[in-house]
């Protein structure tokens, strides 16, 4: 039962997913540059950003390992994380890039796809000495984004900052429980999420 509750938290956050449901919550908030562009084209982004953060990765994820590139889903080897890692940069900088040319779009929106692409490649890198956790750097950057439109807005987010918080914990201790990382893979990780997006949310917004 345990180990089906922590397999469960660590595919419903997995980092693929994040980009998605950040994008989603700031649809949500009254920010004005936000709600300008007007529900039509947010819900054209949504689509646009699950296609490039989830469907074609996970596209990609199922073509590698059919082709023996990947052992599994959970790579567990870090030689196996490289190709999967390279793929998942190029979609979301391509999404960036993007959302970028658009000038209509509050510069928060291809923001939110290049922090995972910057995060994925320090990944990508550190990974060529050590695997660390992808699951903990999401989550970092969670944490962090909700803080950094927090301050930045001046909205009232320490609910959904405490919510998020709480659930980064959940699905740290799941990774922990099914024995996926080490405790200083997982740390190192959720520093560099959190690192990254506040480095770059406080910068540029």
């Amino acid at each position: 039962m345990k180990k089906d509750l922590a397999e469960s938290f660590s595919l419903s956050f997995h980092p693929l997913f994040l980009p998605f449901y950040i994008m989603l919550f700031i649809f949500v908030l009254p920010i004005f540059q936000v709600q300008s562009i007007g529900s039509t084209l947010q819900l054209y982004i949504l689509i646009i950003v699950a296609m490039a953060t989830v469907i074609l990765p996970m596209a990609s994820m199922y073509y590698f390992k059919r082709k023996g590139i990947i052992s599994s889903y959970e790579m567990p080897k870090m030689a196996e994380r490289n190709t999967p890692y390279i793929y998942t940069i190029i979609h979301y900088g391509i999404t960036a890039y993007l959302f970028y040319s658009i000038d209509i779009l509050p510069i928060i929106i291809p923001l939110l796809l290049a922090i995972p692409a910057l995060v994925i490649t320090l990944l990508l890198i550190i990974n060529l000495k050590l695997k660390v956790s992808a699951h903990a750097a999401g989550m970092g950057s969670l944490n962090a984004i909700i803080f950094v439109l927090m301050q930045t807005y001046l909205l009232d987010l320490m609910i959904p900052l405490l919510v998020s918080i709480l659930l980064s914990l959940i699905v740290i201790l799941s990774r922990k429980y099914l024995k996926a990382h080490s405790w200083s893979e997982i740390i190192i990780g959720y520093v560099i999420g959190a690192g990254v997006t506040l480095g770059l949310g406080v910068g540029i917004l």
